[in-house]
């Protein structure tokens, strides 16, 4: 068991840096990037960081490579990252509980394995320099991340079936709300744990409740009518 501790800790920061890297990869060339499940991502890390923690204290690992050494001062301060941009994403309680565990457990590596001391010292205080915008961050998804609700009331294919549009009920309580219109394509990268497709444009804002008698169809896969007037999706 001693011997798995190195490839876990290679393991846990490979997905604590894939999706705020994918994030950010993909949005560069105009692509959204996510999990398949925020739900199974957020268990697996959590399982994992607190598998490696309780392997650690009963058979008394020593991370020796210089590499994994490194490894534990990185791994700190991009769990905290991934924290946020996971609550930030899916703004629920237990999910966010999840990550924070990942967190304290990637804070015990620090802590315990990370040197030399200068890069040890500069992981733990840039750490503690990022918890509180990051918690900020956190506490506004978290409390008010719930009072907007997006739903999909109608959804409408080109001719040729490589776009779609979708219209969207955008509810957000007291403050009223809109009806948006996005415009998707098909053409999507889905593997087994993640996702990638091209970002949706926004063609049309209107008023809350306008879908209701809204008129919407294609006229080709470059033009799309809504309420009479044309909108060019190229």
């Amino acid at each position: 068991m001693k011997k798995i501790t190195p490839i876990l800790v290679w393991l846990l920061f490979i997905l604590t840096i894939l999706y705020p890297l994918g994030v950010l990869g993909a949005s560069c060339f105009g692509y959204r990037f996510e999990p398949t499940s925020f739900s199974a991502f957020a268990v697996a890390i959590a399982t994992l960081s607190i598998g490696i923690v309780v392997n650690d204290c009963i058979f008394k690992n020593k991370l020796e490579t210089k590499g994994l050494r490194i490894l534990s001062v990185l791994i700190l301060p991009f769990s905290l990252i991934n924290a946020a941009f996971y609550i930030i994403a899916c703004s629920k309680i237990w999910i966010a509980a999840c990550v924070l565990i990942s967190v304290g457990c990637c804070c015990y590596l620090t802590v315990k394995y990370s040197k030399p001391p200068a890069l040890k010292k500069t992981a733990i205080i840039l750490s503690a320099l990022m918890i509180l915008p990051l918690g900020y961050m956190s506490f506004i998804s978290l409390i008010f991340g719930d009072i907007g609700h997006n739903t999909v009331v109608q959804t409408v294919e080109s001719p040729s079936g490589e776009y779609y549009a979708k219209v969207i009920d955008s509810d957000q309580g007291a403050l009223a709300g809109n009806t948006f219109v996005d415009v998707y394509e098909k053409s999507k990268i889905n593997t087994i744990i993640f996702k990638i497709e091209k970002k949706p444009q926004r063609v049309y804002t209107g008023d809350w409740d306008e879908f209701d008698n809204m008129q919407i169809y294609w006229r080709d896969d470059e033009h799309l009518i809504i309420n009479s007037t044309e909108y060019n999706i190229k």
